[in-house]
């Protein structure tokens, strides 16, 4: 089945534009899916694609897939909605590519229990909490996103074993990548993260996470470990033009061969931190090159 070429507004029927249960096969694309509850939304529905299709001003989502894996999401506007895209309850194995999700009350995308999926590609700006947020959500792949002019550009809360490379997260009113509650096992690898209001890169209560070759510039802290994120490998970054370049309140990690120049107080501090491994740091132009204090 192909639904193309339709404007939706103001539904009754499930208050959505578009609406699929245990649907598969199907395409939606070019479609106008405006002023509903949901713009699209799937429910056990699998193996769509989604395309083309702009869903503005819903009260709760642009689109929504709950329950539904191996779906394609590409090429579509989601702006002033609740949250502009959302996969929920082990909605697994989609792909979100290329999508326009600006000015949502809370999310530009947001992954909840969902696994395996991969977003790439997208534009999240000025969405008032999270450019995209995921939650107990693991083994997904976030790559090339923007993510610029949000409370929070990547936000990851109790979500594990993702991978986060390539993506540009500046000037969010907070954090340009935030780990916390146990979000352990991530991989943080090339993203920029510059002139955010508090940290490029932060970690809270978050373990065992690799964080290398990111860029955090101009922040608060260019990148910050605290309450007890123990056991992470920090490399290969570089921090300078921050208030401080690294930030350890934290135990057992390691630190090695990152820059840190040019930054206000200290190039790395370590604050009550025990079992910390730095090693082959360039810390020039600072307050203080590394700085230990209990």
């Amino acid at each position: 089945l192909q639904i193309d070429g339709n404007k939706i507004e103001h539904t009754a029927v499930n208050n959505c534009g578009i609406y699929l249960y245990s649907s598969s096969n199907n395409t939606i694309t070019g479609n106008t899916c405006n002023n509903n509850s949901d713009g699209i939304s799937l429910y056990s529905s699998s193996d769509n694609t989604i395309t083309g299709n702009t869903c503005n001003n819903n009260n709760d989502f642009g689109i929504r897939l709950d329950s539904s894996s191996n779906n394609t999401i590409t090429s579509n506007t989601c702006n002033n909605n609740s949250e502009g895209i959302n996969l929920s309850s082990s909605s697994n194995n989609n792909t979100i590519t290329g999508n326009t999700c600006n000015n949502n009350s809370n999310s530009g995308i947001s992954l909840s229990t969902a696994s395996n999926n991969t977003v790439t590609g997208n534009t999240c700006y000025n969405n008032y909490i999270h450019g995209i947020h995921l939650t107990s959500s693991s083994n997904n792949t976030v790559t090339g996103n923007t993510y610029n002019d949000n409370n929070n550009g990547i936000c990851l809360y109790s979500s594990s074993d993702n991978t986060i490379i390539g993506n540009t997260c500046t000037n969010n009113n907070s954090y340009g990548i935030r780990l916390y509650s146990s979000s352990n096992n991530n991989t943080i690898t090339s993203n920029t993260c510059n002139n955010n209001d508090s940290d490029g890169i932060c970690l809270y209560s978050s373990s065992n996470n690799t964080i290398t070759s990111n860029t955090c510039n101009n922040n608060s802290e260019g990148i910050n470990l605290s309450s007890s994120s123990n056991n992470n490998t920090i490399t290969s970054n570089t921090c300078n033009n921050n208030i401080s370049g690294i930030n350890l309140s934290s135990s057992s990690n390691t630190v090695t061969g990152n820059t840190c120049n040019n930054n206000n107080f200290d190039g790395i501090n370590l604050s009550s931190s025990s079992n910390n491994t730095v090693t082959g740091n360039t810390c020039n132009n600072n307050s203080r090159g590394i700085h230990l204090s209990s």
